[in-house]
């Protein structure tokens, strides 16, 4: 599990509380997490709650050919 205080910018799995495992960005300019979906950042006292379950998500490997499929 990585290190809250040393994160990069990006998306990673989290918890809360518990509860079940989902999709967040962080943002280290405003040190706030957006949950995937969700248009305003975690309150204060929620990402204080926050557990981090992986490293940093990479981007697919290939976006290109993924629209191209969907084409």
């Amino acid at each position: 599990m990585p290190d809250p205080d040393q994160l990069e910018d990006g998306f990673y799995w989290i918890s809360i509380d518990g509860q079940r495992a989902e999709v967040a960005q962080w943002q280290v300019e405003w040190e706030q997490w957006l949950v995937a979906g969700s248009s305003k950042p975690l309150a204060d006292g929620l990402s204080t709650r926050v557990v981090v379950l992986s490293d940093r998500l990479s981007p697919p490997a290939n976006p290109a050919s993924r629209s191209a499929a969907a084409a």
